[in-house]
């Protein structure tokens, strides 16, 4: 049993050290690396489908609403997405973000995404059972689609990692509309 669970720490700690190193894009086009805003603090480390999906609409919302208690823990949120550096503009813009304990980044090319092993296909993402019940929740909540803008059959997941990069909570999303449990990212801070 050591040995199974000391593979999956030896997976975890490859996967955060591929992510740390990916760069990405801050709003102003400037690149950085992940790992600059891990080392900080305590990292709820949310990737968003695309821009303009009901989904991402979904989970940046609930993501805000926890922002309070995620820096009372003394952790920060950083928010990643796959379109450009405009597309990101205007959704972040629309979002009032960023703000205070949350950092927002896009990733054109989606290196970030594959580092974390997020998954992509049109059958997984709207073909899966969950994704109609998904959509229904999230619509009923008031979100709506504004657009594609970044790649449409990209799923998302959230990473809780602590400096210098210890993962503490990982989820990968299955479907689109599958998204983290917000009370058990917050325990994992």
């Amino acid at each position: 049993m050591d040995a199974v669970l000391e593979k999956d720490r030896t997976d975890q700690d490859s996967l955060v050290a591929h992510l740390a190193a990916v760069q990405v894009l801050g709003l102003d086009g400037n690149p950085v690396r992940i790992r600059e805003f891990w080392r900080r603090a305590t990292t709820v480390t949310s990737f968003v489908r695309h821009f303009g999906c009901l989904f991402c609409h979904q989970m940046v919302h609930d993501l805000v609403v926890s922002v309070p208690t995620i820096i009372a823990s003394g952790a920060q949120v950083l928010i990643v997405g796959n379109g450009s550096v405009e597309q990101a503009k205007r959704f972040f813009t629309s979002k009032k973000l960023p703000r205070d304990g949350v950092a927002v980044v896009t990733d054109p090319d989606r290196e970030s995404y594959r580092s974390a092993g997020f998954e992509r296909g049109y059958a997984r993402t709207f073909l899966h059972p969950g994704s109609s019940k998904a959509y229904g929740s999230a619509k009923t909540q008031g979100h709506k689609i504004t657009g594609l803008f970044g790649d449409l059959t990209q799923l998302g997941g959230l990473l809780v990692v602590r400096p210098p990069a210890a993962l503490a909570y990982f989820h990968k999303s299955r479907f689109a509309g599958d998204h983290p449990n917000m009370s058990e990212v917050v325990g994992a801070l």
